[in-house]
C-alpha cells in the first residue's frame, strides 16, 4: 500500500528595499511581509545599512530612501531588524514558502542578512514569482499579455490592474505597501476574492470570479 502525504505550504508575501542589487556589497534597508493565510499578521521594519555597505543613487530613487535615511543612526541596525523579522516569522503558519514580485532578490538579501545576524535561514531556496502566477492566469483566460519593447510587461501596476485595482500601488511606497499589493494580487488570482481591507472598494475583475465561491 502506498500512502501519499500532501503538504500545504503557507505563503509569506515579501518585499524588500535595498541600496543596490548585489547583497555582497549592498544592504537591505526595509522589509515588508504578509502572512497570506492570516493577512492581518504583517511585518514592517526599516534599518540603516550595515557599516561599509555601498549604495547607488538609482536604487535609492526607486525605493524612496535618501542617503541620510540609509545612514540614520537612530534606526535599527540590519542585525536588529532581521532578528525582529525572524521572531515575527515564527508567528506565521508553517511550513512556509516565500512569494513576491522578485523573490530571488529578496531571498539573496535575506540570506546575506541572516548570515550577518548569525541566524539560521530556514526558508529554503524555493519561492513563487508573482509575475509567473499572473502570466499563467493570462494564458489560462486567453487574455493578451501586456507587451513593451523588451517583451512581456507584467509589473506590479499591470498585475494590480489585471485583478481590478486601478491606479497602481498606493503612494508613498514602502516595503509593506508593496507586500500588501502583491498579496492582494496573488489572492485574487488564486481565489477570485478580496483579501485586505485596503482594497475593499476595488472589485475583483469579473473574469477572476470563481463560480464555486
Amino acid at each position: 500500500m502506498v500512502i501519499y502525504f500532501i503538504i500545504i505550504f503557507f505563503m509569506i508575501v515579501i518585499d524588500g528595499e535595498f541600496t543596490g542589487l548585489d547583497p555582497n556589497i549592498h544592504s537591505l534597508v526595509s522589509l515588508g511581509a504578509v502572512d497570506l493565510y492570516n493577512p492581518d499578521n504583517q511585518f514592517y521594519g526599516e534599518c540603516r545599512m550595515w557599516d561599509g555597505a555601498s549604495y547607488n543613487l538609482e536604487a535609492l530613487d526607486i525605493n524612496g530612501f535618501s542617503v541620510d535615511d540609509i545612514n540614520d543612526k537612530s534606526k535599527k541596525t540590519l542585525v536588529e531588524m532581521i532578528k525582529d523579522f525572524d521572531k515575527w516569522l515564527k508567528t506565521c503558519t508553517t511550513p512556509q514558502i516565500l512569494i513576491g514580485q522578485n523573490p530571488m532578490s529578496d531571498i539573496a538579501f535575506l540570506k546575506s542578512s541572516y548570515e550577518k545576524a548569525g541566524l539560521e535561514y530556514t526558508l529554503g531556496h524555493r519561492s513563487i514569482d508573482m509575475h509567473t502566477v499572473v502570466f499563467m492566469k493570462y494564458l489560462d483566460l486567453g487574455i493578451n499579455i501586456p507587451l513593451d519593447e523588451y517583451g512581456y510587461k507584467i509589473n506590479l501596476d499591470k498585475a494590480m490592474d489585471f485583478v481590478g485595482i486601478k491606479g497602481g500601488e498606493p503612494k508613498p511606497h514602502n516595503a509593506l505597501t508593496g507586500a500588501k499589493c502583491e498579496a492582494e494580487v496573488i489572492w485574487r488570482v488564486m481565489k477570485g476574492k478580496k483579501l485586505l481591507k485596503e482594497f475593499k472598494n476595488n472589485e475583483v475583475s469579473e473574469y477572476l470570479l470563481r463560480k464555486d465561491k
